[in-house]
């Protein structure tokens, strides 16, 4: 071999393990996030993989909507009408009035998809003969039985209250226990959707995703968004690639962008985590 071809695979040998050493590092440093709480898990193994004050007590805000979503499947019976009460009309940030009646399954994806707060209030009642208080109790023994000790509901949509509160750290454990649910990924996966309703007769909503992330960041299976004043940013999600599926839980970041990019960083973070080993 001539000198030449030596100190060439010399140079490019040396250039490909500082490549390689540099990468290993980047994958291996801690990301900044600059939500108050942030937890990053593997759905599949519940390896943990980053967690910034993952069991601090926080308002999960309409990540809440998660666990209406997953007592309303396993109920079942998502055809059933179900009709808007007094009480569920009458919420901040929803699009119903009093009278009207959807599938429970319409509401269940005008819910999740434009974070409706009647939308989770009359199906939450539909779920407990019109009792939310009720309801909510069911959201706390599933909470139990999930392992989620950090947690405390007293509604089915998230709206600012004392005594209802979570952690990054349960909501991420709650995320990768929903995505088991088939029914649950296809709800979160629509980028937009048209709900019917029953009455009035011929209605139709028009919903888009709240989830900035749904269609821009390879392998999402999809989210749900929270925000409050008291909250602010939050946002759970899930993503998948090359076999790894990921569950990210961002909660009170500054903005509704930054719980955004927070989640992107970490699931960057933890699919990089994965390519070095």
């Amino acid at each position: 071999m001539s000198l030449h071809k030596i100190v060439f695979s010399t140079v490019l040998s040396t250039f490909l393990s500082i490549f390689v050493a540099v990468n290993i590092a980047w994958a291996a440093a801690d990301p900044e996030v600059t939500a108050d709480a942030a937890f990053l898990m593997d759905a599949d193994t519940g390896e943990v993989l980053f967690d910034k004050n993952g069991d601090k007590r926080e308002y999960p805000a309409s990540t809440t909507k998660v666990m209406t979503c997953v007592l309303a499947l396993e109920s079942g019976h998502l055809d059933r009408i179900v009709e808007v009460s007094a009480n569920a009309a009458d919420v901040e940030s929803t699009r119903l009035r009093a009278g009207n009646q959807a599938r429970r399954g319409d509401l269940l994806q005008q819910m999740m998809m434009i974070s409706d707060n009647g939308a989770a209030t009359a199906v939450g009642e539909s779920l407990a003969a019109g009792d939310i208080g009720y309801f909510a109790q069911k959201m706390n023994d599933k909470a139990a039985s999930l392992g989620m000790t950090g947690t405390h509901f007293v509604n089915a949509n998230g709206m600012p209250d004392s005594d209802h509160y979570s952690t990054a750290h349960d909501m991420a454990r709650l995320m990768a226990y929903a995505i088991q649910n088939e029914a649950f990924r296809v709800i979160i996966g629509k980028e937009s959707a048209n709900i019917y309703y029953i009455r009035p007769a011929g209605r139709v909503e028009y919903c888009e995703t709240t989830d900035e992330l749904l269609g821009s960041y390879e392998g999402l299976i999809g989210g749900k968004t929270g925000w409050t004043q008291a909250a602010r940013g939050c946002f759970v999600a899930a993503a998948t690639r090359g076999g790894r599926t990921l569950v990210v839980a961002v909660l009170h970041a500054s903005d509704d962008e930054t719980r955004f990019s927070d989640a992107r960083t970490l699931l960057d973070y933890g699919f990089a985590q994965e390519a070095g080993k």
